[in-house]
């Protein structure tokens, strides 16, 4: 979304390129790990999607924590979906179903070892918020720029908002006024 470089610097360098031309009616599908570019010769109406077969659950999982490391976007919460799809399971096909059990089962571990981290340290102010009420922008960890989606910590010093892990993680390196932390629950028990 940044910047293009010159595809002949990257094929240089081994990397694999690929080219179409995409025309009217046509669909270009990237797969998980992939990187793409486009030019529009023109006049143009284009659309994007996301999709996500069953298979995917687990890549997407992997694809939040590398965007979290380079301090990018996500187009969207993988917590958020994974949540949404598991509301209705009686909708789902049960492959995509069992993914998202599996994925869920990670997530709420994952979550409970988390907020058993802060709880222990002394941190018991908490407050719940409807997180998919916010805009995007508003519930973004400052540290990694993911979309929060279960939980956030706030820091009343600085109104800065970070997902459990950075703080978590920081609490081995650094002591903080707990005083200034504060807890933020997404409505869901976990």
């Amino acid at each position: 979304l940044l910047t293009i470089m010159n595809p002949n610097l990257l094929i240089s360098q081994g990397v694999p390129i690929c080219r179409t031309n995409q025309l009217a009616g046509e669909f270009v599908v990237t797969f998980p790990r992939s990187y793409h570019a486009g030019f529009n010769q023109g006049y143009n109406f284009a659309e994007a999607v996301n999709f996500a077969p069953a298979d995917w659950l687990p890549i997407g999982r992997v694809c939040v924590s590398h965007y979290g490391m380079l301090h990018r976007f996500c187009v969207f919460s993988h917590d958020e979906l994974v949540c949404k799809m598991a509301q209705d399971p009686d909708k789902l096909d049960i492959s995509i179903a069992a993914s998202t059990y599996q994925d869920m089962l990670k997530m709420v571990m994952s979550e409970k070892e988390l907020r058993k981290t802060l709880f222990d340290w002394g941190v018991t102010q908490a407050n719940k918020e409807v997180f998919e009420l916010l805009p995007d922008d508003e519930r973004q960890c400052d540290y990694c720029k993911t979309t929060c989606f279960l939980s956030a910590v706030t820091c009343s010093c600085n109104n800065s908002k970070s997902k459990l892990f950075h703080l978590c993680y920081s609490l081995s390196f650094m002591t903080l006024d707990k005083s200034f932390i504060s807890l933020i629950l997404l409505l869901i028990q976990v």
